[in-house]
């Protein structure tokens, strides 16, 4: 954190600010964006963290596309269909490493040509999957086999570099806080005064501030807004227009630990259960820096820099079977309950301004807290395979995830009813394509898959908030696979997949705030009546490349 160096500075910049300060009308507004509201859960957080891919497993699944759920006799069944351990009839073990490079691309329709870069690459390396699956018991009976598996798989990757940057645009994030003070200000039962915003005022002394009021209390402490002649909270008439610069570095993932097991019944059917330990661990850095072009102005540049952690555990089920009617056919069935979480996010800020070679700076003095249980989105997988000439297998899939019933409980914005609610005006059920294919020749396995989720969120452009959201999540993609299998010789064996994504992200806004009246003014248009379509589309890109050794025994 930058130190708290504001006290002389701030009471010269107030001082000139009573007449250079221009007027934002107090009015029932919501502000959020994706630089305003951090301290806060919001759905764009929920729908993240509901979304895993089955191409995190091993390399062999990944290869094939995911497309295992009638499949089996591979460590990746325990998260996708646990009955496809009963195909196991000797044990096995195996761990699977991962190398990612993942691009952030942007666009913004709203922006002048020539006034926009934006983009951004990170790659990361993962432990895609550990485990074992033993085979406990075989025999000639109705039970057939029985196998139990262990590990430990890599569900969701998180990792992501965005940058954006803008020139000459007629706008500035003081003007949210301006916003931002005057509303709150104009609340009869919870106004927010000078006194209130002084140099020792922090989350705790100030319970009447809400959390994410706490980016404008610093543009105060720090100097970027203040008052005008009428007592109004207003920003300097220096910050604008300006040059734009955010940047955002995302670390972490879903990690699944599971305990199953699959049992085989007269070879012809096959079931099997997984309790699911899942494990949240999310980093977020942003930085925001604004400079200022008026010339003669005394106020020159600010910067707000924060950081997001979160991290937590959660619990579920997923049950599945897998019917064999006869040798070369098998159809799946798999349901995955939803994953109960509850997670602790944590929340630090530092602003501050260069006002005529001086410099002013605040921060958030301790981290804010807020503790969230909410339920992912529960799925249901069907699939079907068959086996060609005893030397291909070809497997097709289809998911559906119900991100409509999202639930939140707890935390400082919303509850069950309200997040409910929410789920079901932003998102219908998601499908999911799955096909994959595996030919055997000489020991070598060539494999080969491909998915595609179709878009799910419900684009109505007469409501705003279905279109923006503060932490983007993916909202419909693709992935292309292939790889190669090897014998090694004494049960050994070595698979490499590669595995290209692309996805396209819910859109989002750096801040943005609603009227109250079906307005809405982003960034790039601060009187108001935007069409949500002007906001910032990124999109996603992945390559991926995984390889897994193991032996069965």
């Amino acid at each position: 954190m930058k130190a708290k160096i504001f006290i002389t500075t701030l009471a010269l910049v107030a001082g000139a600010g009573a007449a250079g300060v221009e007027t934002a009308t107090a009015q029932d507004i919501h502000v959020s964006g994706r630089v305003v509201a951090a301290p806060y859960f919001d759905s764009g957080h929920r729908l993240l963290f509901s979304q895993t891919d089955n191409i995190h497993g091993t390399a062999r699944s990944a290869a094939m596309g995911g497309a295992f759920a009638s499949l089996g006799a591979d460590l990746s069944s325990m998260s996708i269909n646990p009955a496809g351990l009963g195909f196991y009839r000797s044990s096995d073990w195996n761990f699977t490493q991962s190398l990612a490079i993942t691009g952030m691309d942007v666009t913004s329709p709203m922006m002048r040509p020539g006034a926009l870069t934006a983009g951004g690459s990170r790659t990361s390396y993962s432990l895609g999957n550990v485990g074992a699956a033993y085979n406990v018991y075989n025999g000639s009976g109705t039970l057939t086999s029985l196998t139990l598996g262990f590990g430990y798989n890599r569900a969701a990757n998180f990792n992501s570099r965005t940058r954006i940057e803008s020139w000459g645009d007629d706008s500035s994030i003081t003007d949210m806080f301006a916003r931002q003070l005057n509303l709150a200000a104009g609340d009869p039962g919870n106004p927010i005064r000078p006194g209130d915003l002084d140099p020792s005022a922090d989350p705790w002394t100030n319970t009447g501030i809400y959390l994410d009021e706490w980016g404008a209390v610093l543009g105060w402490q720090t100097g970027l807004v203040g008052l005008n002649d009428r007592g109004d909270y207003g920003y300097f008439d220096g910050a604008l227009p300006s040059d734009g610069y955010f940047g955002a570095v995302v670390r972490g993932g879903i990690n699944d630990y599971n305990f199953s097991m699959g049992a085989n019944i007269t070879n012809i059917l096959y079931v099997g259960a997984t309790l699911n330990i899942a494990e949240i661990s999310y980093t977020e850095e942003t930085s925001y820096e604004e400079f200022y072009t008026t010339p003669g102005a005394m106020f020159h540049h600010m910067w707000f820099d924060q950081t997001t952690r979160i991290k937590g555990n959660g619990l579920g089920v997923k049950l599945g079977a897998i019917l064999r009617p006869i040798e070369a056919l098998r159809i799946g069935v798999a349901f995955h309950s939803p994953t109960w979480y509850t997670l602790d996010k944590y929340y630090d800020g530092a602003m501050g301004g260069v006002f005529d070679g001086m410099t002013d700076s605040a921060d958030t003095g301790l981290t804010l807290m807020d503790t969230q249980h909410f339920n992912t989105a529960p799925r249901l997988t069907a699939g079907i395979s068959g086996v060609i000439a005893d030397r291909a297998v070809l497997a097709l899939d289809w998911e559906m995830s119900w991100y409509d019933r999202i639930r939140q409980r707890g935390g400082y914005a919303g509850d069950v009813d309200s997040s409910r609610a929410e789920s079901k005006r932003l998102y219908n059920p998601s499908q999911t394509f799955r096909a994959g294919f595996e030919y055997l020749t000489g020991g070598v396995a060539l494999r080969a898959g491909g998915s595609y989720t179709m878009d799910f969120t419900r684009l109505d452009y007469s409501d705003p908030y279905l279109d923006l959201s503060d932490n983007p999540a993916m909202s419909s993609g693709f992935n292309v696979t292939g790889g190669l299998g090897f014998e090694l010789g004494g049960g050994g064996y070595l698979d490499v997949a590669y595995i290209y994504n692309r996805a396209r992200m819910t859109d989002f806004d750096l801040f943005f705030h609603d009227d109250g009246r079906g307005g809405i003014s982003s960034q790039y248009d601060l009187s108001g009546g935007v069409d949500v379509s002007r906001s910032y589309s990124p999109t996603r890109t992945r390559h991926m490349i995984s390889l897994t050794l193991g032996s069965r025994f």
